[in-house]
């Protein structure tokens, strides 16, 4: 059974909640640091605004909470696409223990060498 046949509904729980509270969260920041003129705004964007807005602020929590949002909805995206625990790059399987470790694991560990030594050099 390869792994986009296995479920993994512990780790999808999870990644469904982190989801939620990131949003949650980011939402609020965003509100706390007054990035937008108003609160409505804010209320009103869609998630890839928020992120983008969040990126661009230049205040590295919201920073930080932008890039892990975007990589647990991506992660989310993949299960409702049925490639959860399938690296992005290869497509190989994840290993159960790093999905394990961050559910939201995009790569195996093959990829993430060879893109750190092909991108950090």
């Amino acid at each position: 059974m390869t792994t986009s046949e296995k479920t993994y509904p512990h780790l999808q729980d999870l990644l469904a909640q982190e989801h939620d509270t990131l949003a949650k969260e980011l939402r609020y920041e965003m509100q706390l640091n007054t990035l937008v003129p108003s609160a409505n705004a804010i209320e009103n964007a869609d998630l890839s605004e928020l992120i983008s807005m969040a990126k661009s602020s230049f205040i590295p929590n919201l920073f930080d909470l932008a890039v892990r949002m975007e990589k647990v909805d991506a992660a989310v995206c993949s299960i409702k696409l049925g490639m959860y625990g399938l690296c992005v790059d290869c497509e190989e399987e994840i290993d159960f223990e790093e999905l394990q470790a961050d559910p939201a694991q995009p790569r195996c560990r093959s990829c993430r060498v060879h893109s750190r030594y092909h991108h950090n050099g």
